[in-house]
């Protein structure tokens, strides 16, 4: 079905190009989720290390403080951070989450502690400034296309498209194994048959 559409104008849709490239998707999309990318192997092995020794002290923390019913919940997050396939997100989560029940709960405060909360920050600030510069690189290079005459053409294509509406294309085939196919139409969707 035909529609209209109040389209910005050229220099509006231009003008545009950097807040619909920071907002088509998030920044953290835009870069690897693998840990791997954003800290050297040997300090992630480490961090790894860590996670589930910080676990162990936690545990004994938590029965001591008699705060055991929050083990479960440690327990959890540890196999979390030991999850060799854990993303980004899914680890510093994790980690996070394991710090917070040890210390706030357990009140342990160790040397593993510590330089879990070191990895932590690293790998965390690591991660969304790359995220951050490139978000910078798409949106720069989102302005940079809108600015061509290629993009607006195909700007201009695709409202009509909008415009236009929903198309509908027949294919028959034939019984000698030929086929045909039909120009599109507009698409009528069909009436309803209920009766009241």
């Amino acid at each position: 079905m035909p529609r209209t559409v109040d389209w910005p104008t050229r220099e509006q849709w231009q003008a545009d190009a950097a807040h619909a490239e920071r907002t088509s998707r998030h920044a953290v999309d835009r870069v690897p989720a693998d840990p791997a990318s954003w800290l050297p192997p040997a300090e992630l092995a480490e961090a790894r290390r860590l996670a589930a020794t910080v676990v162990r002290q936690a545990r004994t923390a938590l029965t001591d403080a008699g705060k055991a019913a929050h083990r479960p919940t440690l327990n959890a997050y540890g196999r979390e951070a030991a999850d060799s396939d854990a993303t980004v997100s899914a680890l510093t989560c994790a980690w996070w989450s394991i710090l917070r029940v040890a210390e706030e709960q357990g009140n342990l405060s160790t040397p593993e502690t510590a330089r879990l909360h070191k990895v932590y920050e690293e790998l965390t600030s690591s991660h969304r400034e790359g995220a951050q510069a490139a978000e910078e690189q798409a949106v720069r290079r989102a302005v940079e296309y809108r600015a061509t005459e290629e993009a607006w053409q195909a700007e201009l294509a695709r409202r009509a498209r909008v415009e236009r509406g929903p198309q509908v294309t027949t294919i028959t085939v034939h019984g000698d194994g030929t086929s045909t196919v039909s120009d599109p139409e507009p698409y009528r969707p069909f009436a309803s048959h209920r009766r009241y």
